[in-house]
Formats: C-alpha cells, structure tokens, sequence
C-alpha cells in the first residue's frame, strides 16, 4: 500500500511538474494572436464577417483539442514513425493533386465531409518534424546526406508548387535552408544551394514552366508600374490603407476603410495585415508585431532548452515558419515582399492554417515540458 501511494503521489507530481513547466508567455500570446485574428476576420468588412470569425473560431477550438494532448505527449516518440509521417504528407498532396477543389485557379483543397482542407498547411509541420529527425541522426556537413535531406523535402515541395501554391513551395525551401544550417551543414552548401535555386528560377522562367501571373507575383514589388495591373492594384491600394491608417487608425467600425468600401482586394486573407492598419494604426501595428516577435523569441527559447537536437531542430522548423510567413505578408503589403499569398499567422482566415498553428504550439510546449521536468 504503501508503494502504491508513493507511486500515486509521484504520477501526481509529475503531472503537477508538466504543468509548471508550461511556457506560459508562449501560451498567453498565442491566444492574444489567435484573439485578434478572429477579431480581424469579423471586421474585415465583408458581408459575411459572422461566418468568417465563427469558421475562425472553430479553427482555434479544433487546434487546441488537438495541441493540449499533444502538449502532453511526449514529442520523442514521434521520432519512431517518420517514414509514416512522410508517406502522409505525400498521400494527402497526392489527393489534393489528383481530386482536390478549385478555388482562385488553384487546387489545393479537399472536402472531408462538410469541411474543406488544406492539406498543405499541415504538411509544413509533418515535414519540420521529419526533417529534424532525420538531421539529428546524421552529419549534415557530409554532401550525401545533405543531398538525402533536399530529396526528401523536394517531392513534398514540388507536389505543392504543382497546385500551384508557389508560396507554400517557398515556405519548404526556407525551412530546409535554416534547419540544414542548425543542423550544420556547411555554408559552401548552403550558397550551392542558393545559386541552384537561382539559376533554377531564372531556367524556369526562360522555359515559361513559370507561369506569368507567377512570374509577376515574385517580380512586381521590384518594379510595381511594370507589372501585373492586377497585383500593382492590389499592392497600391494595400499601401494607401496603410498610410491612412496614420498613428492610431480609424477605428475597428469606421465605415470609410478602403476595405469596407470595397477597394481593398482580398482583405480578410492576403492583405489582412494592410486592413487591420488603416483600422487600428501604426500603434496599434507595432503591438501586432511585438506579439509575433515575442512568439518567435519564445519558440527559440524552447529550442535553447531542449535536450536533445530533435526537439532543438523542430522548434528552428516552426519559427522558421512563423518568421517566414510574417515578414512575407507584412512585405507584400507594404510593397517590399513579392504578392505570393502566404497568410499572417493566426491573423488572416483559414481554418486549416489556424489549427496547424496552434497545433504546432502544442507540439513546442510538449519539447518545453519535457525538457523542463527532466532538468
């Protein structure tokens, strides 16, 4: 009786422990985030703002019913089922490929009974957590397994690019650049790599395996009055909602928004970013970006505790992804960035997006937990 109440009171400390060892700024900003995201579906001034921030909602509601366990689980175990993980990202793009929806002259999308999903959004996370099992088990500096690596998140990426979702196939390049280098991979590879990918788009381009929307959408911001009308438009009226927002908006309600007077293209998914500042300013933009900020900081935090490189590695993936997906967007509205329809964390609407989001948080507090309670 008496083992066994020891062996209770230790079950329960160790429970109690994982709470404690909760990174709980990580978890406060993440909800701030997801907060104004719903707020900023709601005011994006469509006709249909109720169905946009309830679908949000629900997004958020589905990612932590799936984070909390996960946060629990313990992330190691994942390490034992990579080829399973990989095999998935490849099934579910195969489907989108060959039966998924069109939507916007892209297929990317699947229909799962009443819900549509991008299966693309979650093959980012699978493919950060095979990555950083398969380079923490290798040396990443050998050309052999450098090139092992890039043929492993080249298949995923090309089945992406083929959708055609550009801007998702960039994402997988910047989180195998910045994994490969954590992992160590020498830096005559890395520029290799670049000059590749470069000499790769410039061929591309010249073969007209571009097409040139996509050609236009990487090109524009360099020199807008010489590209696309569309995107240059996009872009201008992004720019001018921004300015007008001036120190401290116009208010979440202001009827007078380009947004809700019907000038601002896509205004609760690509350009949510350039909505919210005319709403809520430059003052109120600074706190938008001091939030992601400090979700990147905590990320990386979490991979300066972690115990092992496979936890250290998928903590680098998914800041890598949240940084990537921030400076792009806010770029692409203000001009500087290419239009490629990468969305704003949290922010810009999208089941799918949320809830590997929020999902990914959980699988980071799990590596936190863990690290934390066995220190």
């Amino acid at each position: 009786m008496s083992m066994t109440r020891t062996g209770a009171r230790t079950g329960a400390f160790s429970f109690t422990g994982r709470l404690r060892s909760i990174d709980w700024v990580l978890l406060l900003v993440s909800i701030a985030l997801s907060a104004a995201g719903i707020m900023a579906v709601y005011v994006a001034g469509s006709e249909a703002r109720q169905y946009y921030a309830t679908n949000q909602a629900i997004g958020f509601v589905v990612g932590l019913v799936g984070a909390v366990p996960l946060a629990l689980f313990d992330y190691r175990i994942l390490k034992r089922h990579l080829k399973v993980l990989y095999l998935l990202v490849l099934a579910m793009l195969l489907v989108v490929t060959i039966a998924g929806e069109m939507a916007g002259g892209a297929q990317r999308w699947i229909d799962i009974g009443p819900v549509q999903v991008q299966p693309s959004e979650f093959a980012k996370l699978f493919m950060v957590i095979v990555l950083a099992g398969f380079f923490s088990e290798v040396y990443v500096g050998g050309y052999l397994n450098f090139l092992k690596g890039l043929g492993i998140v080249a298949l995923p990426a090309l089945l992406v690019f083929m959708q055609p979702d550009l801007g998702t196939a960039l994402v997988f390049g910047a989180v195998f650049f910045t994994m490969s280098f954590i992992a160590g991979a020498k830096l005559i590879q890395l520029g290799l790599l670049t000059a590749s990918a470069v000499g790769a788009f410039v061929l591309a381009v010249k073969l007209k395996v571009l097409e040139e929307y996509q050609v236009a959408r990487l090109t524009t911001f360099l020199n807008p009055e010489s590209g696309s009308t569309d995107l240059g438009y996009q872009v201008a009226q992004s720019k001018t909602a921004i300015g007008s927002g001036g120190i401290t908006g116009k208010g979440m309600e202001e009827a007078t928004t380009l947004s809700n007077l019907g000038y601002l293209p896509e205004d609760h998914t690509d350009f949510i970013f350039a909505n919210l500042a005319e709403r809520i300013g430059f003052v109120g933009c600074l706190v938008l970006l001091l939030l992601f900020l400090i979700l990147v900081w905590r990320i990386l935090h979490v991979a300066t505790i972690s115990r092992d490189r496979f936890g250290v590695l998928i903590a680098v993936g998914v800041a890598t992804i949240f940084l990537f997906h921030v400076f792009v967007n806010v770029g692409m509205t203000m001009g500087m960035m290419p239009v490629t329809g990468i969305p704003l964390p949290f922010i810009s609407y999208g089941r799918s997006s949320l809830v590997v989001s929020v999902i990914s948080l959980g699988l980071l507090q799990s590596i936190a937990m863990h690290s934390r309670s066995e220190g």
